[in-house]
């Protein structure tokens, strides 16, 4: 059996790569959008913010096609005692023991690489996927959910109400909308409200707070610009001091116009209490309506737990569409 590495250059084993993402997607996630090479090229050489996965094209053996992909996260600002893991065989090539050869080689480099704790995920409903994971000795550790808003469908009346109700209790914050690149001086200033998105809850995951600072917000940033994202993000400013209490970050793929990406929301511990999350939501919405109005459906994901992010969302259209469980495996 043998692992490619797949580098974001080498555009005949990238279309393989994305093929086979698909084809598995097709199966086991088929509300999913389907990837395209150009899109997987852009996550292989940049990122969330400059600091990409591996993935590795596995065979059986040397001449056999490629049956399955691994994929190996590898934090490096922070958490650096774990390993990010994604294991996919194709529908046709399943239960033939490629996904425990896959995993072996993901143990592997995690102990190589001196790390101890490994994180997989699957549905919430396959169980095969969750007794494979059990069977390799990895426990349930934490779950998050997806949903999906279609602003056609959105009630706008329920949703004026709500925003007129965020207004008056958030009267002491001022709304400011920006695109990406953000100047230094203004993305130094969201630091600490990005960070707030540590108090989101982790279930029993071994993980310590991100580390975020202005590198990592430009990172972020120039990591989504070369990927062709056109960044949105609306911020909250408390009137009298000037602090930023408050933001969230909307993203739209060229490539898939009609599929839009609700990216963190955050309100600082400090600043909570006014609403500020209900209000950025909102506002946000009212923003794509104008510059993206081609956009059909929006992605957002919170931990299960989350419940008052949960609320400000199913309150404004957002519908459960599948929870995923994460599993943990301390080596």
């Amino acid at each position: 059996m043998g692992f490619q590495l797949v580098r974001p250059d080498d555009a005949a084993a990238v279309a393989v790569l994305t093929d086979l993402g698909n084809a598995a997607q097709a199966v086991d996630d088929p509300e999913s959008p389907a990837g395209t090479p150009e899109l997987t090229a852009g996550w292989l050489r940049y990122g969330w913010d400059l600091e990409p996965d591996q993935r590795y094209l596995y065979r059986p053996s040397e001449d056999d096609d490629p049956v399955g992909v691994l994929n190996v996260g590898v934090p490096k600002r922070d958490n650096l005692h774990l390993v990010t893991g994604g294991i996919t065989v194709h529908p046709d090539q399943r239960r033939q023991g490629h996904g425990s050869a896959m995993l072996a080689e993901l143990l592997r480099q995690t102990r190589e690489l001196g790390r101890r704790t490994v994180w997989l995920g699957c549905a919430a409903d396959d169980d095969g996927a969750a007794a494979f994971l059990k069977q390799h000795g990895f426990s349930y550790a934490s779950h998050d959910a997806r949903r999906y808003q279609w602003p056609s469908k959105v009630d706008q009346d329920h949703v004026a109400a709500l925003y007129a109700e965020a207004r008056q209790a958030a009267a002491d914050y001022e709304v400011v909308r920006t695109q990406v690149p953000t100047d230094d001086q203004l993305l130094a200033e969201l630091i600490e409200v990005t960070a707030a998105i540590n108090d989101a809850p982790m279930g029993e995951l071994e993980f310590e707070p991100e580390k975020f600072d202005l590198q990592r917000l430009k990172d972020f940033e120039y990591a989504g610009q070369q990927k062709g994202e056109r960044i949105y993000r609306i911020f909250a400013r408390h009137r009298h001091t000037g602090v930023v209490g408050g933001h969230t970050v909307m993203m739209v793929q060229p490539s898939q116009p009609t599929f839009g990406n609700q990216y963190d929301t955050a309100v600082h511990r400090d600043h909570r209490g006014h609403r500020l999350g209900m209000l950025l939501k909102i506002e946000m919405m009212r923003w794509m309506a104008d510059a993206e109005p081609q956009i059909e459906r929006i992605e957002t994901w919170n931990n299960a737990d989350n419940s008052y992010m949960i609320n400000v969302n199913e309150a404004i259209g957002y519908r459960l569409s599948r929870i995923f469980d994460s599993y943990q495996l301390a080596l």
